[in-house]
């Protein structure tokens, strides 16, 4: 079960407003990392300098556990057995249409 704080707090509507908005904020901002990124990328591995910060570049190969073909040799039960649960917040955000 999802455990909720029993302590008492003060949430104010310019909170909600601030946290939508800073969500915003984020969303635009993991969007231009993702195309800066891929720029980088197609640049290959270098170091890359502007005027107040460098960036080094370098692609490596590391190992990845194929989890699918793991469980696909495992049972139900033990899978079962061996899955917890955490507790997670989940926040949806909705704008007010006046």
């Amino acid at each position: 079960m999802a455990k909720t704080t029993t302590k008492p707090v003060a949430i104010t509507t310019d909170m909600v407003d601030e946290l939508a908005s800073v969500r915003d904020q984020l969303k635009a901002l993991t969007a231009r990392e993702k195309y800066l990124k891929e720029i980088f990328r197609k640049g290959g591995d270098a170091i890359y300098r502007g005027d107040q910060h460098q960036v080094e570049i370098k692609f490596t190969t590391r190992p990845q556990l194929d989890m699918e073909a793991v469980r696909a040799h495992l049972s139900a039960e033990f899978i079962a057995a061996n899955t917890g649960e955490v507790d997670v917040m989940n926040i949806r955000q909705m704008e007010i249409v006046k």
